[in-house]
């Protein structure tokens, strides 16, 4: 529904979409457990929760703003199934979580990092429903009080034996890390200049600051049961000298396959998993010779995204387990099987619910085997791609399970190189795909185009058959004869914008469907490109074939003026794109999909109004296009006026068919890994 005056009063002030309340998607009946996640960099504690003896698994997740606390069902083999899962307030802006005992009724407490420093979460409610509604500074800085660190990983254990519950701190030193340090702040010397490379890498692609190390510290507990008081003592070394660490370090003290005797084990970026020998059971311990934990006659070796790694008994067999988050939100546990030995990472699952695809998901739409479904195609943090079909008819969708796509016969993942990690080389090795479906090529296959991280743009072409896809090799797009660069993390759109093509739908009747002879099939020609600069100006990159693109050709308003899709510093990029007939005024409109921070730079802006104070708008933007009058600017909102905030980092909106010959309905895929779904006349612009 189109309203050209809308109100400019400003609405209640709105958090984003609960996906428990708002239309979302859903697995498939025969999906009989989803992998238990609510968003990214998940972090896990196990502990016994009311009181009754059984482990359960509370998960933190995105940075602290969502928590949620999993108990495990009865049956089932290792690992066995949790339940959906119950939201635990008072823990938001918070990570690394260790619990201590507090030696009073409600049995533990909580102690955690925030942006203020270390925190004691007390606990206020009883044995069997604890509750946190206070938070303590322990006066303990964010960075323990060493300049140029970065903690880590926190785990809580009784280190020196009496009978106090410590701290075994993982630090990043970045002392020096910063090149050019003093004169620009860390927080803008991130991320692309002006011809799409990162500053702090010379010409050879080496780090110009000084190379990150990691360090284990031990926090050691003096105060009183409800009342833990910590000092920092010296680094944590071996015997032999100092501990061989990477950045990333992550320090857990436990008895690996039973036993009483303490040891180390430790793991860094580079993802083995290594247990120091304790001599003579000391405590504190007397660190010897490691060993490398080996699982299938292999070194063990953790996922290259994991965040924080815990030690913990889940299925009650006396033996420890390794708990560990990832960059998309997943959680795995290890299982030992011999002194030396493990199992391969085991993902926890929960029951059945609504469609979850994991955290930092950019998805995007189109039917992929030819069934007439609305499939789902999403790129990841880590890099991945992933194809879920829908199982459903009409407008009923059913997904199954996530599969993995490949390109030219490997698992596809985009590696950003340098220039696509904004925080240099201690920032994951994430390259946050961004996948376009679209009939690129012009051969009636819908091939993908994928961005991402780096900001290159990568063809996967579609030479399968047409129930089949198969995606070749990734082949670069290239602009006037060198690498097109876009903005990270942009999902383009792809359309015949310039009319190159003839229509922007067409009808095909001579290559008939494997189940139907004779039917038609809707393929895309003459298609250009939608994208930002890297000014994060939105342009039109015409089509020169399959692997080159012409200059950009910047998009206006109905004033003239550019429009510019870039928040503020640190939020450049991190847009979907999507153009097609939104409207059904004859002309491709656009759908914008932004940062929930990053609305509040672009939004006044594009639209000339004040940001209003107490409240917020849409994320979801709608670019509608007059023709020579230019693109209008018109935030998407439900029907009584909410503006729909989805995701906090992105989300990436798509029109999608509901009926044949009927009016778009609205998908969008949030960042926190689930997609909402809009039927038509639920919303208004």
């Amino acid at each position: 529904m189109a309203t050209a005056d809308m109100p400019e009063t400003a609405v209640n002030p709105v958090a984003p979409l609960d996906p428990t309340v708002e239309p979302c998607l859903v697995w498939d009946a025969s999906v009989t457990v989803r992998p238990i996640g609510i968003g990214w960099n998940s972090e896990a504690v196990v502990l016994d929760w009311d009181g009754q003896g059984t482990p359960a698994l509370l998960v933190i997740a995105s940075e602290g703003r969502a928590a949620r606390l999993y108990r495990p069902k009865l049956e089932g083999d290792f690992p066995r199934p949790y339940d959906a899962g119950t939201l635990v307030e008072g823990l938001e802006g918070l990570r690394c979580l260790c619990v201590v005992p507090n030696g009073s009724s409600s049995r533990f407490d909580l102690v955690a990092l925030g942006p203020e420093g270390l925190v004691l979460l007390k606990n206020s409610g009883s044995t069997d429903q604890p509750a946190f509604e206070s938070r303590v500074g322990l006066g303990i800085e964010a960075d323990l009080g060493i300049a140029g660190s970065r903690v880590t990983q926190l785990s809580a254990v009784d280190w020196d034996g009496d009978g106090k519950t410590d701290l075994l701190v993982g630090l990043d030193d970045l002392e020096g890390y910063w090149p050019d340090a003093g004169s620009i702040p860390a927080a803008q010397a991130i991320g692309f200049n002006q011809v799409g490379r990162h500053s702090g890498y010379d010409r050879n692609r080496l780090w110009r600051g000084r190379p990150p190390e990691g360090r284990i510290r031990w926090l050691r507990n003096v105060g009183e049961p409800g009342e833990p008081r910590f000092e920092l003592e010296t680094e944590l070394a071996a015997e032999a000298g100092p501990l061989n660490l990477a950045i990333h370090p992550a320090p857990l003290a436990i008895s690996w396959y039973g036993g009483d005797n303490l040891e180390l084990l430790l793991s860094d970026v580079r993802g083995l998993v290594k247990l120091y020998r304790n001599f003579g059971g000391q405590r504190p311990p007397v660190l010897m010779e490691p060993r490398t934990l080996k699982a299938a006659n292999a070194p063990l070796l953790l996922p290259d995204d994991r965040t924080t790694l815990i030690a913990a008994d889940l299925d009650g067999d006396r033996r420890t387990e390794l708990i560990c988050g990832s960059a998309d939100g997943r959680v795995f546990a290890i299982r030992a099987t011999s002194r030396d030995s493990a199992t391969l990472p085991h993902e926890l699952v929960q029951e059945p619910g609504l469609l979850w695809l994991g955290g930092h998901a950019v998805v995007t739409t189109g039917d992929l085997d030819d069934d007439g479904g609305l499939d789902l195609v999403y790129g990841d943090g880590p890099g991945h791609l992933w194809w879920v079909r829908d199982r459903g008819q009409g407008v009923e969708h059913r997904y199954s399970r996530p599969e993995p796509i490949e390109s030219g016969g490997a698992r596809f993942r985009l590696d950003p190189g340098p220039s696509g990690r904004p925080g240099g080389p201690i920032a994951p090795n994430l390259g946050f795909s961004c996948p376009t479906l679209a009939d690129w090529t012009g051969n009636g296959r819908l091939d993908l185009l994928v961005s991402g991280a780096s900001g290159e743009v990568l063809l996967l072409k579609n030479d399968g058959a047409r129930k089949q896809p198969r995606f070749a090799g990734p082949t670069r797009i290239d602009c006037d004869g060198v690498p097109l660069i876009l903005p990270p993390r942009v999902r383009p759109a792809v359309a015949d914008w310039n009319g190159t093509g003839g229509s922007d739908l067409i009808a095909l009747d001579d290559e008939p469907s494997d189940s139907e002879p004779g039917a038609k099939t809707l393929v895309t020609g003459g298609l250009d490109l939608i994208a930002l600069d890297l000014q994060g100006f939105l342009c039109v990159y015409p089509a020169r074939g399959e692997k080159s693109v012409g200059s950009p050709i910047p998009l206006v308003d109905r004033l003239g003026r550019l429009i510019r899709l870039d928040g503020g510093f640190g939020l450049g990029g991190h847009c979907s794109l999507w153009a097609g007939p939104w409207t059904g005024s004859g002309r491709l409109d656009i759908l914008v999909g932004l940062p929930a921070d990053a609305a509040q730079f672009i939004l006044p802006g594009l639209t000339g109004r004040a940001w209003p104070k107490n409240g917020a708008w849409s994320n979801v933007l709608l670019l509608e296009n007059q023709g020579k009058n230019g693109l209008v600017p018109r935030p998407v909102v439900t029907l009584d006026g909410q503006p729909l905030v989805i995701g906090v980092t992105g989300c990436s909106p798509s029109g999608v068919p509901a009926i044949e010959g009927e009016p778009l309905d609205l998908l969008v895929g949030s960042d926190d890994g689930h997609v909402h779904y809009y039927r038509r006349d639920q919303l208004r612009w």
